[in-house]
């Protein structure tokens, strides 16, 4: 049956700065490439592609629940979110809001890929 995830797709306006994103900003191992390419972080795969649809869907937000149906979010566990996050701010990335939650305790940061999909870290 089922083996294993082998990758999520993403549809983007534009793959050449979306792989750029996930490999130079993330962390993640790939090839920047114009129309399609792959990177991968440990054993997730992302297939990013150029949509050729014109349709926009609504920019998602950290109310999860009130986004629309879809691909909502892609969340990469750190070891230590304080430190992750100034690592992120100083490649450029720029948080929706302050960590949510209690040292010792479940915790989250949010922020936008290029195409508006939520990205979070956490710790737990």
């Amino acid at each position: 049956m089922l083996k294993r995830l082998d990758n999520i797709g993403i549809a983007v306006r534009n793959a050449r700065t979306s792989l750029a994103f996930y490999i130079e900003k993330l962390g993640f191992e790939g090839e920047v490439t114009d129309g399609e390419g792959s990177a991968r972080l440990g054993d997730v795969a992302l297939y990013i592609f150029e949509s050729k649809s014109d349709a926009t869907g609504d920019t998602r937000t950290e109310s999860y629940y009130a986004n629309p149906r879809g691909l909502d979010h892609l969340a990469f566990e750190v070891d230590d979110i304080d430190a992750a996050g100034a690592e992120l701010e100083s490649r450029g990335i720029a948080f929706l809001g302050a960590t949510v939650g209690e040292p010792g305790q479940f915790r989250y940061r949010g922020f936008h890929d290029p195409d508006g999909n939520m990205v979070y870290i956490i710790q737990k």
